[in-house]
């Protein structure tokens, strides 16, 4: 436990490092907001003026900002088309899903913290909430993944139109 306590403010203290940093945008221009990365982790993500502003807080407490919400379940589901024998382990994902969903809603404050210490704790409990949730996840996503034809399979683990970790699915 102590080894993961010093691992966790480790993660802490360069992320906070990290983001404290003027200016550096590893990749300035693309879709989103205002471009791929940009604003992403960059001034203000967690500590600055814009922590509430295009997502910042609010994004970091969502269940969708890590991937566990029904709509990213339910994209899968059109995507890998499941068969009646496959159903059962689905519906334990889609179960699993919930579970984590709502763990990391109970995760966040309801309030922005108000103190760079407070939004420091919150980053600490937010990180480990995201790692529970994808402990509890990972199980049922494996056994789901095994029941898959291999045609199901590739179109799950191809690499073309994927841009990042699975983005044409999510």
């Amino acid at each position: 436990m102590l080894k993961f306590n010093q691992l966790v403010a480790a993660a802490s203290v360069s992320l906070t490092i990290a983001m404290s940093s003027i200016g550096a945008n590893a990749q300035p221009y693309g879709p989103g907001a205002h471009g791929w990365g940009r604003d992403m982790m960059g001034s203000g993500m967690m500590m600055g003026p814009g922590f509430m502003d295009r997502g910042g807080f609010r994004g970091t407490c969502s269940p969708a900002a890590v991937g566990f919400s029904g709509w990213r379940i339910d994209r899968l589901e059109q995507v890998i088309k499941p068969t009646d024998a496959q159903r059962a382990k689905f519906d334990e994902l889609k179960a699993a899903s919930d579970k984590a969903s709502e763990a990391l809603r109970l995760a966040c404050p309801t309030e922005v913290p108000p103190t760079a210490v407070g939004r420091m704790e919150f980053m600490e409990k937010r990180m480990e909430a995201m790692l529970q949730a994808v402990k509890t996840m990972r199980p049922a996503f494996e056994a789901f993944y095994a029941t898959l034809s291999d045609e199901q399979k590739s179109r799950l683990d191809s690499p073309s139109d994927r841009g990042r970790f699975w983005r044409h699915l999510w």
